[in-house]
């Protein structure tokens, strides 16, 4: 099998080193870029949104380059439009001209579909075991490689050295297959990141970021919104990624946790990340946060249909709150406008000490 699978921010790593472990050869896309959007625009359904889009650009680098199967995840519940995606894919690039099959992956299906691969592969039940558990801990180690770059970066007295530590220590991760490796450069790493000269007495907004997991995790997506945050003096804080995205999959009580707390403002699921936004944005409001920015393609039907909610909650806990829908149209400079805006209302508000501000 050559699998590949749709860039999703740095964990495409990730997902080399399992397929590789499950003996299959991974053939991943090249890195998310205008070209690849571009042409996976063209091949989509144009109200279809930004995600699907994508998408399509990406399994179209890894097609040429001889990938036959394509691993894309599902949801399947509420009113996301995500769990019938992967059927959508399959016909456009058949219709296309590409003889490849689509093989989806959700919470009812997650171990079968591994399961599927290993025996097509002839990998024992054991290596399996190995393979998942690894790509685990090398996942953890990414987000929380994520984490240290969103406290440095706005506290740095070298500007840019963070990202290059972060650029070098993906690059060594996406050479290693085995835990020992990964323990060295675990070390290294850390070392590296701890000797960064900060600065202690900088004055640090934190901002929350909420919205659709593809959006909010990967900055070819969203721009690198993080990093300019980061740039501005922002310390970006986010709850969604992979991780949790997966122990939510396989730990359903997290859900129940998550509804009864937003119960006054929804009473149901609207699939998606949706009832997870309200939730975010309630817990950073609690911590004191200095705002939240929600991420969401253009057409979101579960993120566009909260944002009533997250304005409302944003209004009564007084805590700023701007909300950004992305697709293959949306400009740079027009993003960057925005959140230099929204930022220096921030600090406007913390200057004079305005309570009742409304973004």
């Amino acid at each position: 099998m050559k699998l590949t699978v749709a860039n999703l921010g740095n964990y495409s790593v990730c997902f080399k080193t399992i397929f590789e472990n499950l003996g299959a050869e991974a053939v991943l896309p090249e890195k998310t870029n205008p070209k690849a959007i571009e042409e996976g625009a063209k091949l989509s359904p144009e109200l279809f949104c930004f995600p699907l889009k994508v998408n399509i650009g990406n399994y179209l680098t890894a097609i040429k380059k001889g990938a036959d199967t394509i691993f894309m995840w599902e949801n399947i519940g509420g009113s996301c439009r995500l769990r019938y995606y992967w059927q959508i894919q399959e016909k456009i690039l058949r219709e296309a001209g590409y003889n490849v099959t689509v093989l989806n992956l959700n919470a009812k299906n997650l171990f079968p579909r591994i399961n599927e691969v290993r025996k097509k592969n002839n990998i024992s039940i054991w290596q399996t075991i190995k393979a998942f558990l690894f790509f685990l801990e090398e996942m953890r180690f990414i987000e929380k490689l994520e984490e240290k770059a969103t406290y440095l970066r706005p506290r740095e007295k070298k500007k840019g050295e963070t990202d290059q530590i972060l650029m070098q220590s993906l690059e060594k991760i996406d050479k290693i297959k085995k835990n020992q490796d990964l323990k060295k450069i675990e070390k290294e790493v850390w070392k590296k990141l701890l000797n960064i000269e900060i600065n202690k007495n900088a004055e640090v907004l934190r901002i929350g970021l909420v919205g659709e997991i593809y959006t909010v995790i990967d900055g070819a997506i969203n721009l690198d919104l993080e990093k300019r945050l980061g740039q501005m003096g922002v310390e970006v804080h986010r709850q969604m990624n992979l991780f949790y995205h997966l122990k939510k999959t396989v730990m359903p009580w997290i859900d129940w946790k998550i509804q009864r707390k937003i119960m006054p403002y929804l009473c149901s699921t609207v699939g998606g990340h949706g009832r997870d936004a309200i939730y975010e944005l309630l817990h950073y409001s609690e911590k004191g946060f200095d705002g939240v920015i929600q991420l969401l393609p253009f057409g979101c039907m579960p993120e566009t249909t909260i944002r009533p909610i997250l304005q409302k909650i944003s209004q009564e806990k007084k805590i700023p709150f701007i909300s950004f829908s992305l697709d293959e149209q949306t400009g740079e400079v027009g993003i960057t406008t925005r959140i230099e805006a929204f930022v220096d209302l921030i600090k406007n508000r913390q200057k004079y000490n305005i309570k009742n501000i409304k973004s």
